[in-house]
């Protein structure tokens, strides 16, 4: 057994969202396992040689998990994708000047880090299809170098690539010139349905270790043939690894299912039996309450990224709804961040705030904020697989765990009667967060990552992303503009072919009584 190393103090422990507050608690460390948990003064007398960080002013949690990323570390705001709805602004996002995969991720990281957060799920898309092996290579030695835990999931899509639907009848209707960009092969040798699952096969077999899980990133079922997802989600039962796919996301993607196949795109998947347990659905902002029986019923997880939602006009997934119904909801900042800071504690803030809506009613059940920070422990940590590792602070677990400033979070006042983590959520900042441990090492102290050169790195992304335009990325941003025009048209009076009856009201246009 290995030898107690190290005492973290807190004049606030909070082990897990369902225990209550130790005052003037500590966590044992012992190597990257927690050893035991308790009063501060008990543990001392227990481990007096161990080495003791922390304080009586600060705030110990479990490692926050973001259950759903891209490792952005230069925002797609930053690089010139104004947030605008899901699919004119995914065409946007094809206009980058490239940037260095290591990099972007890293930087991503290092934020994702000091805002508390030890864990994330990374669906990576790639910037160059024939390119992957250098990306994935890089990509994972980011998160490798930062120090952070990851559960890495490729991507990949093979169907309806410019809208929902006939893309032929869509191409159709374009003007050659337009026609001729779009339909450009992939070069040799490119990352495609033909070569995917071999190719996280192999990732997972190089690559799989205590901090680094690899699983598959289908992105979407209107973007993969029932043929890729089916292959996909045997491979991943061989394996025992995740996958995480993205789903009514849009009201154009509701109407997409409808109209198309006859279904929503929950009752799709299940009915080719793509859902299940290791199963995330990321978004889920339009399910029906069938739908959400479904989810329950298969074990099929869901990821809330209500920043995101609001940015790129979605609307509020039903989340509450959802885990009354017993499905397993986590939270994921999709790289979009209400401040486009990738700050997890103001996301949580977001998702408890948004989610007081079900009822009007006085008094009405919602969420609260312990309901919050176990979708960003011990729910993250489930649906990612790490369900018995981490998301508690409790002996044999994993030491991942954040120390916050509380006294600088409660100045120059709070009522102690308060609980921690509704103090957390109302008055919590990412800016608070003082240390960071992962796998029982510290990765941040006083604020500031010990493990890369942000601003090294920040200099060189700037660089990067900053040069000239050259003649070929100038013809692709007209031709994304182009397409988005037609996009645009394509969707004209979509929304209005679904019948709506919100999950919870918010206002009401009409001056007459029932």
């Amino acid at each position: 057994m290995p030898e107690v190393t190290m005492l973290v103090r807190a004049g606030h422990l909070v082990p897990s969202h369902d225990q209550p507050v130790i005052h003037g608690g500590a966590v044992a460390v012992a190597g990257d396992k927690i050893e035991a948990v308790g009063a501060y003064e008990d543990l001392l007398m227990r481990y007096p040689k161990a080495e003791r960080i922390g304080g009586d002013q600060f705030l110990l949690i479990p490692g926050l998990i973001n259950g759903h990323g891209h490792g952005r570390g230069l925002t797609d705001f930053q690089r010139g994708a104004l947030d605008n709805t899901l699919e004119s602004w995914l065409l946007d996002t094809r206009k980058y000047i490239p940037v260095s995969t290591y990099d972007d991720i890293a930087y991503s990281a290092a934020r994702l880090l000091k805002s508390g957060v030890t864990t994330a799920m990374h669906n990576h898309i790639l910037k160059d299809p024939a390119g992957f092996q250098q990306e994935f290579d890089e990509g994972l030695k980011a998160y490798g170098d930062a120090g952070m835990r990851v559960q890495f999931n490729p991507g990949v899509r093979n169907d309806n690539p410019f809208v929902y639907g006939d893309n032929q009848a869509f191409l159709a209707s374009l003007p050659e010139t337009l026609r001729k960009i779009l339909t450009t092969p992939l070069p040799a040798g490119s990352l495609s349905a033909a070569n995917f699952v071999e190719t996280v096969r192999a990732l997972y077999k190089q690559c799989q270790s205590p901090m680094c899980r690899i699983g598959f990133g289908p992105l979407a079922p209107q973007w993969c043939t029932n043929d890729l997802l089916l292959e996909v989600r045997k491979a991943a039962v061989e394996l025992n690894a995740p996958i995480h796919v993205h789903a009514v996301q849009s009201v154009f993607q509701k109407v997409y299912g409808l109209q198309f196949l006859g279904k929503t795109l929950v009752q799709h998947m299940s009915d080719i039996g793509f859902l299940g347990r290791g199963v995330v659905v990321g978004h889920c902002v339009w399910p029906t309450e069938k739908d959400i029986e479904i989810l329950a019923k298969t074990g099929t997880a869901v990821t809330h990224h209500p920043s995101c939602n609001l940015r790129v006009r979605n609307g509020i997934s039903p989340a509450y709804h959802m885990l009354k119904a017993g499905v397993l909801v986590g939270l994921g900042l999709d790289g979009k961040s209400i401040n486009d800071d990738d700050d997890m504690i103001q996301e949580m803030k977001v998702c408890y705030l948004l989610h007081r809506l079900p009822s009007l009613e006085l008094d009405s059940p919602h969420i609260s904020a312990r309901d919050v920070f176990k979708m960003t422990t011990e729910n993250n940590a489930a649906l990612l697989g790490f369900g018995q590792e981490l998301g508690r602070l409790e002996p044999g677990r994993l030491a991942d765990m954040v120390l916050l400033d509380y006294e600088k979070m409660c100045r120059p006042f709070v009522d102690p009667s308060h609980d921690p983590i509704d103090v957390l959520l109302y008055r919590g900042l990412g800016t608070h967060v003082h240390t960071v441990m992962v796998n029982g090492r510290i990765v941040v102290q006083a604020g500031k990552l010990l493990t890369l050169d942000e601003e090294a790195i920040a200099h060189r992304l700037a660089e990067a992303a900053s040069r000239p335009r050259m003649e070929k990325e100038k013809a692709l941003v007209q031709a994304m503009d182009e397409l988005k025009h037609h996009a645009i048209r394509y969707y004209e009076g979509w929304p209005k072919k679904v019948k709506a009856e919100p999950y919870f009201m918010i206002n009401s246009r009409t001056d007459g009584l029932l």
